[in-house]
């Protein structure tokens, strides 16, 4: 896709489905036409090849695009700093009178996948103080889904919610912890967030997941070789969702090419 086709697409989708009212970024691409950036028409240029490979993407392919001028550790558009600041600076975002350490970005994605994927159940691997359960059941009752949250943690939680139903237990030996029932009704929405035993993890939740249903691994700079090992195993089965991750441009998420669908 041409910068100009970007254009002309961007004009026509303000103009139809936005009723004439741009974001910040439509208005950057539509002055490209008079201003002609340089710097922004290397960026548009990279948008538009991302969105012409479209919007499901092994990750193995993600990972051999270049990425020329972007931070080769996290392959993010987000600067460090951005990131950095984006869990708050004087404390982090709080739920219900609980630190929830997600970034701002994460904050606005996680309720868009919820509401796409409309899951039966979230089983969310590393509670944590139990904050970020709370927020999912909360967000899963405003969207009228009949879900379930499941949360683990090595660490008992203090907190409690009618929807969730913590457990105690090491992430390693996740099949003694889990109920057998747990992931039997679907769509499923997989959080890994406890940073322990991530392969075993992705390959307990694989043998239980179906067609449609989501694995999300948050933090995942440091899990790149699981990641990578776990989609190598299983060829054709996930692909990055780009909608998600590269949503406020490409990987501006916690979540950097980690938030896979299962396709098959």
């Amino acid at each position: 896709m041409t910068i100009d086709e970007l254009m002309r697409r961007t004009r026509a989708r303000v103009d139809q489905s936005q009723q004439g009212i741009p974001t910040y970024y439509d208005r950057r691409v539509l002055r490209q036409a008079e201003e002609r950036d340089p710097r922004w028409a290397a960026r548009l240029a990279r948008h538009s090849a991302a969105w012409e490979a479209g919007r499901f993407v092994p990750w193995a392919e993600r990972h051999a695009v270049d990425l020329t001028g972007l931070d080769p550790h996290r392959r993010s558009e987000i600067p460090d700093e951005v990131l950095i600041m984006s869990q708050g600076t004087a404390r982090p975002t709080r739920w219900r009178g609980h630190d929830l350490f997600k970034s701002a970005f994460d904050f606005a994605l996680v309720p868009m996948l919820l509401a796409e994927l409309r899951p039966a159940v979230v089983l969310e691997i590393g509670s944590g103080n139990g904050a970020s359960a709370l927020w999912m059941a909360d967000l899963a009752e405003l969207h009228g889904l009949d879900c379930r949250v499941v949360s683990v943690d090595v660490q008992p939680v203090s907190v409690a919610h009618p929807r969730v139903d913590f457990l105690t237990g090491d992430a390693r030996r996740i099949d003694e912890i889990v109920p057998a029932d747990a992931l039997a009704r679907g769509p499923r929405l997989i959080v890994e967030d406890a940073h322990v035993g991530v392969r075993g993890v992705l390959e307990y939740v694989h043998e239980r997941l179906e067609e449609g249903d989501y694995i999300v691994v948050e933090d995942s700079v440091g899990k790149s070789s699981d990641l990578g090992d776990f989609t190598a195993a299983h060829p054709g089965e996930y692909a990055v969702d780009t909608h998600f991750t590269d949503f406020f441009g490409r990987n501006a998420t916690s979540c950097v090419d980690s938030i896979l669908r299962r396709m098959a």
